[in-house]
């Protein structure tokens, strides 16, 4: 694995920050961004041109381009000089690019500062850090995550927070299909998890409890977050910040059906969350003791299971060899 890191801002606000700095930016704490990327351009552009939008006065943005061949680096390179971009060859995966993205927003940053986990394919109002910094203040020791919706109907809630039952694998996404015109102003969910999609979290954070666990290579936000919660801190879901997503991606565990040619790749692909390697994992990591990781796994191999031969369709043609 190679990394080149582009420096694209003036140099002088590249040093390092002395140690008893609080802050990375004069008084006003420093939202540094971090977001993973991989050949998807038009995203990536669309994403940077709404966090140039931002309100809030220090917004920082650390990409990761985890060896793009669409022309991400140069876009970046050429149309966001303020953006700071750390290149690497392609060998990282969504979690090892954020461990990298995040150890150096680490080195750069200030004590008081906050990271924004984001992915480039969502879509934000100008005042989503504005808006997830002042529910971060009121609630002290959470890391705080945006509702979801979807583009197709902003309205509509699509992961507003996640019960999950230690022991069954059972999992329960709060609110879902809800109104978010129906809400009360101020609402939140707390969460057993959070996804990385939208996520405030204060810097003193990685502190406590260390950094993405490169082992779970696409899939490390969950196993993160949920480690943040066992150290004390809070996962709360605000209603009064939303991110749009697009309904339908080329996630390999999201199709309509498989085939049986499918199901080595569901169990082993690196990029399948069905991977039994990362399931084991995060059932480890994520549970309260050896046995309990036990117990949830074998429910969860029922579950992911079932998911599978629901969908197979014999004569189906989205297999691939």
């Amino acid at each position: 694995m190679t990394v080149t890191p582009t420096h694209c801002i003036p140099t002088q606000q590249m040093a390092h920050p002395e140690a008893e700095r609080t802050d990375s930016g004069g008084g006003v704490p420093a939202v540094w961004v971090c977001i993973a990327v991989f050949n998807r351009v038009d995203y990536t552009r669309n994403c940077l041109d709404q966090l140039r939008r931002q309100t809030y006065p220090n917004v920082r943005t650390v990409v990761v381009d985890d060896g793009s061949r669409d022309g991400t680096s140069a876009l970046i390179r050429g149309q966001y000089p303020e953006v700071e971009l750390l290149r690497t060859d392609g060998s990282l995966y969504w979690t090892a690019a954020m461990h990298l993205g995040i150890a150096h927003i680490l080195s750069h940053s200030g004590l008081s500062d906050y990271v924004l986990f984001l992915n480039d394919d969502l879509v934000f109002a100008p005042n989503m850090v504005e808006n997830l910094l002042a529910v971060s203040k009121e609630n002290p020791r959470s890391l705080v995550q945006a509702v979801e919706s979807c583009v197709s109907d902003p309205d509509i809630v699509w992961q507003g927070g996640i019960r999950m039952n230690w022991w069954t694998a059972k999992h329960q996404r709060l609110n879902h299909l809800s109104r978010l015109s129906e809400m009360p102003p101020g609402h939140f969910e707390h969460s057993d998890y959070l996804t990385g999609r939208g996520v405030l979290v204060p810097r003193e954070v990685f502190t406590k409890i260390g950094n993405y666990d490169t082992r779970l290579i696409q899939y490390g936000d969950g196993e993160f977050t949920r480690r943040a919660a066992k150290y004390g801190y809070d996962l709360i879901v605000t209603y009064d910040v939303s991110v749009l997503s697009y309904e339908k991606g080329n996630n390999f565990n999201e199709t309509d059906s498989y085939s049986l040619k499918d199901l080595k790749r569901y169990y082993f692909g690196t990029l399948s969350n069905a991977r039994l390697s990362i399931r084991w994992k995060q059932a480890t990591a994520m549970t309260n003791s050896r046995g309990q990781a036990v117990v949830f796994m074998a429910f969860d191999l029922v579950r992911i299971t079932a998911h599978f031969f629901r969908r197979l369709k014999l004569t189906s043609t989205h297999g691939r060899p």
